[in-house]
Formats: structure tokens, C-alpha cells, sequence
């Protein structure tokens, strides 16, 4: 996924995966409506190709899925999908299943799923200018078409490893129905899906209110008669009507917030998963100083991730290379070693800015100013200025230049910027982090850095075509330390993310990630 969305700040990022909920003492009761309370806004309502913000949770659960792949293991989870044939490296056959139906809203009106309203939904998404991260439907779909009406050809230009991820992903395999695909109908308030909710109020600014989809093929799942989303002008606001039981659910802030909600009483729950999701500082290489890696390896070591850790994440933190650790447990990543000795984070900070010293007065870039944009999220704007702290005390004058969070991701695409602060949303595979390092960048188009390498974009492409989970490792790992001597990109750090509810909210899942959100179906509230 693309970065840039106020739902991708670290201190609140989404889980690792699918695990198994724990036991409940009593048989799950249906009803109630269940209400979440979040100060990250939507950022574009609720369409499910566009959609960056606080939607990623709530319209997964109104839109089916053909399938997903599990990012731990890779294993394939079918959904409204019952198999998927591959006749050849190119070729993909999907087989739906019989007897799942549209919700019973106009125009659509309950009408059965189809394999062409896949194929549009498809489509649609390649053909989106608004979607972000879509290269694989750019570059790597050949076509997509249905046979008949529980049958979906996919073909490919060239093999691609993760075509079935793509396609099962949270933005491009939500299933649309034809009704709003052809002409695309504006989904920012309003939708038709098959998964086990239907939306009933989204205005803009407002609440978000779904409602049980009493035909849900998993009948009779959901529990829950509706969820509702209340958005907050700030974190206070939101603590406040937790403690009031305005609301049963709340992403935590950070760290600090989590504890305190601990203390404030004995009936919570607080959760705390590891986050997909990371921050790290991009730069136009393609600029001066920017260009000069002597100037890009003393940034690198001028910022002391330890004390961002500790001060910014109140010590909830992991440093990383350009695969998170956190993703199918560390199987993609390099080592902690390595990317430490990267930025030669064994050394004391001290030390190390004495060398970024000589290697800035080598490159004739020492007192050097330049602009950092970053977008106006609190947790964000605490980042960045502390950052800038750090590289002042190496004689780097660096101004802040907060943006509305569509103003910077604008920028972003339009690699608008000399260097700019990047939340990273979470992804399920190891090609969304690499593309950032691919010529052609994460949309297939031109890299927002300005950054190409032959050899890096040789690796990447390499590890398309190849099955053997382990051969492609091998190949993924010699990429990323090639992308971390090049330093396009200088990461900082990844952390985790907290939730807390009260405890009448029963099979609560906080861990389960992107569109894998809606198998959340078995939450329950308990009587108080």
C-alpha cells in the first residue's frame, strides 16, 4: 500500500495476520451496535479502491472478497471464491461461489454476485487515476473477463508471484457490483457490497453507521446489529467519551495512552499488536545536496532512531531496513545487524556525528538548509520536529513544512518535495516496500524519489517470476542491501499498535489486518 495516511502512524498501526480468538466463557448473543471512536479522519470516504484513512477498517466489512493471502504463511483463504485453478504461468481461473447475493440496496437489489462484476471491479481499479499502488494492474494484468456467471479468467503479461495477492488485496479485490462500475458511480458515501455489512450512514465528517447484512452467506454471523465510527477533533476528545461509555472502542494514540487507560480501570481491555505499519524520511536524489550520497549517509547517521524510540514511541520501537520485521515474522527482512550497521548504530550518536561531519564537509554541504514536508497529524508533526532537533545540533538548518494530509500526499505522488516524512501503510507483501526502490516506483510510473538503480530494478523484477519462496528471499534480501547503501529512502522505525475496550466487547480480534478486518464477525457485546 501507498503511504501516506493519518491510519498508517506507527503508534497505530494494524496487526501482523490472522490468528485464532480466544474462547468465550458464554455463548456469543446477537445485537447491539457497537461504537468505535478514532480522532484519524476518512481521507476519502469509503471507496474501496481510494481509500486511505480511518475507512480501511470499515469498508472491508461491507465489500466481499474473492480471496486473500495470508502475508504470515501465504496460504490462500478463499472467501467468495471456492477454488482458483492456474492452467499455466499466465493463466488464472477462478470459480465463485453459488448462492451469494448483493446487498438488498438500489440499484443493485440483491442480486446475485456474477464473475463480470469482478471483472469490472478489476477494471475499474487499473483504470482509476485516483488509486495508489497499482502496478501490478498496470503493468503485470494482461486481462481480466468473465466466462460465465460463476467463472473469472485472469491472464497475466508475464509471471508474477503475487498476482493472487493483488487480486485478493484490500483495495482491488473489494468486489463492486456493474451497477457502479459502468459509468463509476462516486462510492465516497455510498456503496453496495456482499460482505457481512451494509452502510447506512456516512456523511461527510460525520459518524459512519454499517448495519448487519441479514443475508450474509456466513449467516449467522455478523453478531453485532451495527458498528458506528465517531471521528474526534483530537485524542482528549476521544479519551473523554471513552471514559463516558459513549463509545466501547478505541485505537490508542501511543504507548502513553495505552498505560493510562490501563490505570483508569479494571473492566478494559488493552491490546497491543506489532504494526505493519513504518516511518521513514524520503529524498529527491535526484537534487542537490540530495544527490550527493556523501550528503544522504550523514543524514543517516545523524538521526538517533534510539532516542525516537524512546522519545516519539515512548520506547515501543524497532529500527528496520526496507521490509518490515514484523511481516510473516521477519522472513523478508535483513537482519537487525545489518541495517544497525548501516547507519552505524552500534557507535555512540556521538561518534557518529563526528563522521557525518567530515562526510557533510566532504560533500560541501555542511550549514546546508532544506525543507522537510510533513503531514499534519499530531503524532507525525512530533516526529519531524524532533528530527529536526537532532540534525540542527550537526548545523543543518531544517524548516518544517506541515501539510494538509491531501496536500502532502499530493506532493508525494508528485514528488513535490526535497525530503518529506512518510507513514507507510501496512502491506501484506514484500514487493509493496521494494517498489518505492524500483525505478518506476510503487504506481509503475516514475519513482516519487527520483531514484533508479539497474541492479535494484533487476532484483525486483527477478523476484516476480520466482516460486520458491526461499530462492526469492535470497534474492529480496540482495536487493534490500543494495536499497540501503543507496538510501533514496532512510528508515526509521517500525512500533505497535494499542487498542482499548471495554471489556463487554466479547471476541474482539484487534490483530486481524486490512481486508482480512471483516472476518471480525464474531465480535459480540455482552449485557453490562
Amino acid at each position: 500500500m501507498v503511504a501516506g495516511s493519518a491510519a498508517a502512524v506507527v503508534i497505530a498501526g494494524c496487526g501482523t495476520g490472522a490468528k485464532k480468538a480466544l474462547p468465550t466463557e458464554t455463548p456469543p448473543q446477537r445485537g447491539g451496535t457497537l461504537r468505535i471512536g478514532t480522532a484519524l479522519p476518512l481521507s476519502a470516504g469509503l471507496d474501496p479502491q481510494t481509500e486511505r484513512g480511518t475507512g480501511l477498517q470499515i469498508f472491508p466489512r461491507v465489500y466481499g472478497y474473492m480471496l486473500h493471502v495470508d502475508p504470515a504463511d501465504d496460504r490462500t483463504l478463499y472467501d467468495q471464491a471456492s477454488s482458483v485453478e492456474q492452467l499455466d504461468d499466465l493463466t488464472y481461473v477462478f470459480h465463485l461461489r453459488p448462492g451469494i447475493r448483493f446487498q438488498d440496496i438500489a440499484p443493485v437489489n440483491g442480486r446475485a454476485v456474477a464473475a463480470d462484476d469482478v471483472a469490472r471491479s478489476i477494471l475499474r481499479f487499473r483504470d482509476n487515476p485516483l488509486v495508489a499502488n497499482r502496478a501490478w494492474f498496470t503493468s503485470v494484468l494482461d486481462s481480466a473477463a468473465a466466462t460465465d456467471a460463476a467463472t473469472l479468467r485472469v491472464t497475466t503479461k508475464r509471471p508474477n508471484v503475487y498476482s493472487l495477492s493483488e487480486i485478493g488485496g484490500i483495495a482491488g479485490g473489494a468486489i463492486i457490483p456493474r451497477e457502479l462500475t459502468d459509468p463509476p458511480a462516486n462510492l465516497t458515501a455510498i456503496g453496495v457490497g456482499s460482505g457481512p455489512f451494509r452502510i447506512e450512514q456516512a456523511a461527510a465528517g460525520g459518524p459512519v453507521r454499517i448495519a448487519r447484512n441479514d443475508a450474509y452467506y456466513r449467516a449467522p454471523v455478523p453478531y453485532l446489529d451495527a458498528m458506528e465510527w465517531r471521528f474526534f477533533a483530537g485524542d482528549d476528545d476521544k479519551v473523554a467519551a471513552f471514559k463516558a461509555r459513549e463509545i466501547d472502542v478505541m485505537p490508542n494514540r501511543d504507548k502513553n495512552e495505552a498505560q493510562a487507560m490501563r490505570a483508569f480501570s479494571d473492566q478494559l481491555d488493552v491490546t497491543s499488536e506489532p504494526s505493519l505499519s513504518s516511518l521513514s524520511i524520503g529524498l529527491r536524489v535526484d537534487k542537490l545536496p540530495f544527490s550527493d550520497l556523501r550528503f544522504r549517509m550523514a543524514l543517516d547517521e545523524l538521526i538517533d532512531r534510539d532516542a525516537l524510540i524512546r522519545d516519539v514511541a515512548f520506547g515501543e520501537g524497532e529500527v528496520l531496513g526496507p521490509v518490515n520485521p514484523h511481516l510473516a515474522d521477519g522472513y523478508w527482512s535483513l537482519p537487525r545487524s545489518e541495517v544497525v550497521g548501516a547507519y552505524k548504530g552500534a557507535q555512540p550518536i556521538a561518534g557518529r556525528r563526528a563522521d557525518a561531519q567530515m562526510l557533510l564537509a566532504a560533500a560541501g554541504a555542511t550549514n546546508v538548509a532544506f525543507k522537510l514536508q510533513v503531514a499534519n497529524v499530531p503524532q507525525l508533526v512530533d516526529l519531524a520536529t524532533v528530527m529536526r532537533q537532532q540534525l540542527q545540533q550537526a548545523g543543518l538548518v531544517v524548516e518544517l513544512q506541515v501539510l494538509e494530509l491531501i496536500d502532502w500526499f499530493t506532493n508525494f505522488r508528485r514528488g513535490a518535495f526535497d525530503a518529506t516524512l512518510i507513514s507507510h501503510l501496512p502491506y501484506e507483501t514484500p514487493d509493496a516496500p521494494v517498489r518505492f526502490y524500483h525505478s518506476r516506483g510503487p504506481d509503475d510510473t516514475a519513482n516519487p524519489f527520483g531514484f533508479a538503480d539497474p541492479g535494484i530494478d533487476a532484483l525486483v523484477e527477478r523476484s516476480w517470476g520466482e516460486r520458491d519462496r526461499e530462492t526469492r528471499r535470497a534474492t529480496l534480501l540482495d536487493a534490500q542491501r543494495k536499497m540501503i547503501d543507496a538510501r533514496p529512502m532512510i528508515q526509521l522505525f517500525t512500533s505497535r499498535g494499542y487498542s482499548t475496550s471495554w471489556r463487554n466487547v466479547r471476541n474482539r480480534k484487534p490483530e486481524l489486518s486490512g481486508s482480512l478486518a471483516q472476518y471480525n464477525y464474531e465480535q459480540w457485546i455482552a449485557p453490562q
